[in-house]
């Protein structure tokens, strides 16, 4: 099995926030968005279906826009929406696969391996990418598992 398989994912409910911030700040943006979800989800009764996600759609090298969430269940999007959150969906179609084992800050050199891996079977990668994230905030370092999901053509 290739290091990075190719899955053919379908869309599920996802409520989630959009943030916008420097790409220096990235770990403390995304705690305090992850302590807004959970506010809005205590608000709004909802369950959260699945692991927390990240939506990467658009960076540069000085700021990212994503969009931090859950997986949601169909029948509490309603619910989600009053509680001010943003619905859409998870990624869906073929994304090649990766799982990332260690510290956030290393991710990146999973994203490189995954570029080569792309340019070597003749893939183009989307603009946009996912991280579906396994570990809990206090986990060690080395320890931390994220799954990354990357759209393909």
């Amino acid at each position: 099995m290739p290091a990075f398989p190719i899955v053919t994912l379908k869309p599920e409910p996802f409520a989630y926030i959009t943030m916008t911030t420097p790409m220096s700040d990235i770990a403390q943006a995304m705690g305090q968005g992850f302590d807004r979800l959970g506010a809005a989800f205590g608000q709004s009764g909802a369950r959260m279906a699945g692991m927390p996600m990240c939506h990467y759609t658009a960076y540069d090298e000085k700021t990212t826009t994503f969009e931090l969430g859950f997986p949601a269940r169909p029948d509490e999007l309603d619910k989600l929406k009053a509680a001010g959150l943003q619905t859409g969906q998870t990624p869906s179609g073929r994304n090649m696969k990766a799982v990332h084992m260690g510290p956030y800050d290393t991710v990146v050199q999973t994203y490189n391996a995954m570029t080569e891996e792309m340019k070597a079977r003749g893939l183009t990668a989307a603009q946009d990418m996912w991280e579906v994230y396994y570990s809990p905030p206090d986990s060690p370092p080395e320890q931390i598992k994220t799954e990354i999901l990357w759209p393909v053509q």
